[in-house]
């Protein structure tokens, strides 16, 4: 019997054991404990027992349990400490007791984004396929449709709408660059999409301490006058500004997906770095994420790429087009030594693109060379011991899609779980999966019916007109191509030896051969591979919901079962599990109780002979070496002054 919660700064999540099948069992009742206010809540209800009336207010699970062994709490406050408390309910509907067994209680858990004093990680609320946005967009009189109406909500800064989408992701694309105005240093970007008014107004106040390679964006279409660069207005903006911006414009079939900013201050500081580009869609309007890391060693292999982009750019200033030379491809493809986070939380293996010999072939053909980045990657996936997951927007093929199917079929045990933007994507791991055959599925077209999929990774979609039954309404699922924009793996996120493969790379060969792009491989840090966990169940779990209803409509909805037979699809006549799910649950052990440190809004655990070295504030995450880590990080460093100097000498 066991409850484990884990949490990043958006959500937490819990899940429990008991042991086996409780007969009788009608569900569990959960509870969040709030440790600092010392006072226990029930969770609100999401669905109830035949007969019931749903629309009454105050349901919770001791009303209506929950028939399953995983939960979400969308109701718990950022900045909020909490534990959970599962209780067996049994008894009859409308008069349910709970039962002699626990309850299990969870360890602690704070919603926060600081994953100890180097590494925060944030994750917005981009979700636009929920009853909360449709009816929020119902009620704006305005005319024009549900993605005309949000354009006008997120572009407006204070609004509620894109307050709420948001969360705190503005706060990733804004502190560096608040940090650099107030303490006299300066910023280094590299940005793709770039447009949102909030993030370019901070950035705009440093005036020439801001510093950015700036890719194009092609754009317009039918009905709508073409051009190269989308973001001219905000380019020509932040030059009125005064900053010093490096144009780099790429060939067709190429693009400068990078979106990392460096803090420079007496060296390199910090860099934030992620999925996130800067404009008000991909804060509100797409599922993404960002990391702030306070590593010195690691800011400077970023603003070492960050010299190599300008270096790569003729000319180095207005108009410039990007070469993607040998060298700099050379320079890209070359192994950084692992990058030791300073507070010994876990290693970065960092990887940039293009990072292949040439270009990408217009039809590359069976012996096309696997890029350096994606075989680490697709190394790391093949040896997955209890569970890949994952989000991706558009990964093409052969991408980590491939991957993670060769790895479900060698180790059915696999818990697998991933959601995508591109229905091709989830189709592809259908046939993958299925055996269908070794060919990639036909490309879906207009008018065809639905690709297959599987519904361990699955597209996202949202509620239509056609889905709507009862209070139900139509959702809006997409204003512009992404839903979900994140690029995230995450292995073994309960193990020490886990794994968060998260950047700008879209995780496909493309990304490699053709595109400007970052992609981190952090590994052993138990915390932020925790948060990335949270961040990606999250997502899946929220349009697996959706995926169901599409693909069994009316079978989708179903009320609470009214006897215990809903665990017989976790475990056997004879008491196994036989739920990947649950077993996924029954090997996961967090990390350690998150406590409340003295700032408030950070985490830690016990561990007292690191946390003497960081003055109590470590979260110790994952096997450590006080001296092995130093060691690793003087080795590092090293490497990376020598590089910056050999550049300059040839310089």
């Amino acid at each position: 019997m066991k409850a484990v919660a884990f949490a990043n700064n958006d959500v937490a999540v819990v899940a429990w054991t008991f042991g086996g099948k409780l007969p009788g069992c009608l569900g569990f009742a959960i509870y969040r404990i709030d440790v600092r206010a010392g006072t226990e809540t029930c969770l609100p209800a999401m669905a109830t027992f035949p007969d019931q009336d749903a629309t009454k207010a105050g349901r919770t699970t001791a009303d209506d349990p929950v028939q399953k062994f995983y939960w979400k709490d969308l109701y718990a406050k950022r900045g909020g400490t909490y534990r959970y408390k599962i209780v067996p309910m049994g008894g009859t509907p409308g008069s349910l007791q709970p039962m002699p067994y626990g309850p299990a209680i969870s360890n602690t858990i704070q919603l926060t984004p600081h994953c100890g004093p180097v590494a925060s990680a944030y994750f917005n609320r981009g979700i636009l396929a929920t009853q909360a946005t449709a009816r929020a967009l119902d009620a704006d009189s305005d005319a024009g449709s549900m993605a005309d109406k949000l354009d006008k909500h997120i572009e407006i800064v204070g609004d509620p709408l894109r307050t709420d989408l948001m969360g705190q992701l503005i706060e990733a694309l804004t502190t560096l660059s608040d940090e650099a105005l107030s303490d006299g240093g300066e910023t280094y970007c590299a940005l793709y999409e770039f447009e949102d008014p909030e993030a370019l107004d901070h950035l705009s106040k440093l005036g020439d301490k801001a510093h950015i390679v700036l890719s194009n964006m092609p754009g317009g279409g039918k009905g709508e006058a073409k051009t190269n660069d989308t973001y001219a207005p905000q380019r020509a903006q932040i030059r009125a500004a005064g900053a010093d911006v490096i144009d780099r414009f790429m060939p067709s079939g190429h693009i400068g997906h990078n979106k990392f900013q460096v803090l420079v201050n007496n060296g390199a500081q910090a860099v934030l770095f992620g999925s996130t580009n800067w404009t008000a869609h991909a804060l509100c309007a797409q599922t993404n994420n960002a990391i702030v890391a306070r590593s010195p060693a690691l800011a400077a292999a970023y603003l070492d790429y960050w010299n190599r982009l300008k270096d790569d750019t003729n000319p180095p200033g207005e108009g410039g087009k990007a070469e993607q030379s040998g060298e700099f491809r050379s320079a890209n493809a070359a192994q950084l030594p692992p990058i030791a986070l300073e507070d010994g939380s876990g290693e970065v293996d960092l990887w940039f693109s293009p990072n292949t010999p040439r270009a990408r072939a217009r039809k590359p053909g069976k012996s096309e060379e696997v890029p350096p980045d994606l075989a680490e990657v697709f190394d790391i996936i093949s040896k997955a011991q209890q569970a890949i997951i994952f989000l991706a927007f558009q990964p093409g093929s052969p991408s980590i899609v491939d991957a993670i199917a060769d790895a479900q079929k060698a180790r059915p045990s696999l818990f697998v779980r991933g959601a995508v933007t591109a229905p091709d994507a989830a189709g592809h791991f259908h046939t993958a999966i299925s055996g269908d055959g070794d060919a990639p599925p036909r490309k879906h077209q207009k008018g065809d019916p639905p690709l297959p999929e599987d519904y361990r990774v699955i597209h996202a979609r949202g509620v239509t007109k056609n889905d709507a039954f009862g209070q139900w309404e139509a959702e809006l699922n997409q204003a512009g191509h992404a839903v979900i924009h994140d690029k995230i793996v995450v292995v073994d996120p309960f193990s020490d030896t886990c794994v968060v493969i998260t950047g700008s790379h879209n995780l496909g060969y493309r990304a490699s051969y053709n595109n400007d792009e970052n992609m981190a491989i952090i590994r052993n840090h138990r915390a932020l591979a925790e948060a990335y966990a949270a961040h990606c169940l999250d997502v899946y779990d929220h349009y697996a919901w959706r995926y169901w209803l599409g693909t069994q409509n009316e079978k989708a909805w179903h009320f609470l079962s009214t006897d215990d037979s809903w665990q017989d699809s976790y475990f056997s006549a004879d008491n196994q599990v036989k739920s990947a799910e649950l077993n996924f649950w029954l090997g996961a052990s967090p990390a350690a109780d998150a406590l409340p440190t003295p700032n408030d809004d950070g985490s830690t655990r016990a561990r007292p002979a690191l946390q003497a070295q960081t003055h109590g504030l470590s979260p110790a995450n994952g096997p450590h070496s006080a001296a092995r880590r130093r060691d690793a990080a003087k080795v590092s460093s090293d490497a990376h002054r020598k590089a910056s100097r050999a550049r300059k000498k040839k310089d």
